[in-house]
């Protein structure tokens, strides 16, 4: 899921209509009331442009969060969770990532001997974040707390997580307004990843 800052879902919608064309992945709009779980959802709340992508559409919604962050000039804050390996967020602006957070690093590992690096590689800057989101950073650092293999209870192992993160950087989910749905050929599976 993609929150995009400051555009109207309209904007938003032409460039993913785009993204899709230009990846040769055909598409049509579809009721609002009609939506289907492979579907591509594009919704306004206060300040924000949300678009939900299809399940294990990752990483390609980054690539597609890229280009909306580049063509807007926008800020994107993008999540992608899993069932039992936490959330991980990716904060773009202008089409340049600017900090990744991942809350349970073993789960992106191969091996243990990534975790380490893998933990590093995505701590995330709290700092950051809020600086570019306009917001104090004692209400992000809270959700910058990755979780271990020894702490399986921890909240960055749940999948909801980032709502916490979103909720205190302003992105309201629960308050989105639905704009447009696209229908998605299941060949974007065929994409490269």
């Amino acid at each position: 899921m993609s929150a995009i800052r400051g555009v109207t879902p309209h904007q938003v919608l032409g460039v993913v209509e785009r993204w899709f064309d230009d990846t040769g992945v055909a598409h049509a709009h579809r009721p609002v009331t009609t939506a289907q779980p492979g579907d591509v959802c594009v919704s306004g709340a206060e300040g924000w442009s949300t678009v939900t992508w299809p399940a294990y559409f990752a990483p390609r919604d980054l690539a597609a969060s890229r280009d909306l962050s580049r063509d807007l000039h926008a800020v994107v804050s993008t999540v992608v969770t899993t069932t039992d390996d936490g959330w991980s967020h990716t904060l773009m602006g202008c089409g340049t990532v600017l900090d990744r957070f991942h809350s349970y690093p073993a789960g992106l590992a191969w091996d243990d001997g990534d975790v380490v690096a893998l933990g590093a590689e995505w701590s995330g800057d709290h700092e950051l974040v809020a600086r570019v989101l306009g917001v104090p950073a004692c209400g992000v650092r809270r959700h910058f707390c990755q979780a271990t293999t020894a702490t399986r209870d921890h909240p960055g192992r749940d999948r909801n997580g980032y709502l916490g993160l979103w909720s205190a950087l302003g992105i309201r989910v629960e308050d989105a307004r639905p704009y447009a749905v696209l229908a998605v050929d299941a060949g974007w599976q065929r994409l490269p990843a």
